[in-house]
């Protein structure tokens, strides 16, 4: 491996680690940025961005459950929602009912890969609420990192695929 792809994956670990802590920076962004650009491969970007969201994430989880109060993360809304039409409607609801079946130990798992690989229900979210069941960071994060994986998988290569 050369050290042109070891740089690529550590700073796509490190920019996903970010990603997954502050959500205005975008693994989604910064891959599809990477292929347009050209200055990056698929699979470095793709495999090191759903790396660094895993650890970001399962690190998020453990500092939750351990106490540590993250102002940051607390959802403040100041002005009233929105009405929501017929399709938000269903996919929010979809997503209440995938959340409420996260602390089974049969569905958790599955909900979180979901949420990793399709955004139904939204990462974020479950990520705040796994802190409230018995699933292990571990096995959270390793269902986080495969989701992720396939997804940035696709988005890389998708986008590559279009300019390229």
């Amino acid at each position: 491996m050369s050290s042109h792809l070891v740089v690529e994956f550590v700073v796509s670990v490190a920019y996903g680690v970010l990603s997954a802590l502050i959500p205005i920076f975008n693994s989604e962004v910064y891959i599809v940025a990477s292929q347009v650009g050209g200055f990056a491969a698929e699979t470095t970007t793709a495999v090191g961005c759903a790396l660094g969201q895993s650890i970001g994430k399962a690190g998020l989880v453990v500092a939750l459950r351990r106490g540590v109060d993250l102002e940051v993360f607390r959802r403040r809304r100041d002005r009233p929602r929105k009405p929501a039409g017929t399709f938000r409607t269903t996919v929010r609801g979809w997503s209440n009912r995938m959340l409420g079946l996260l602390g089974e130990s049969r569905w958790g798992v599955v909900v979180v890969f979901l949420s990793a690989a399709v955004y139904i229900p939204p990462l974020y979210p479950v990520t705040l609420a796994v802190t409230k069941t018995r699933m292990s960071a571990v096995v959270f994060g390793a269902a986080v990192l495969l989701g992720r994986v396939l997804l940035f998988l696709a988005i890389a290569f998708g986008v590559s695929a279009l300019v390229h």
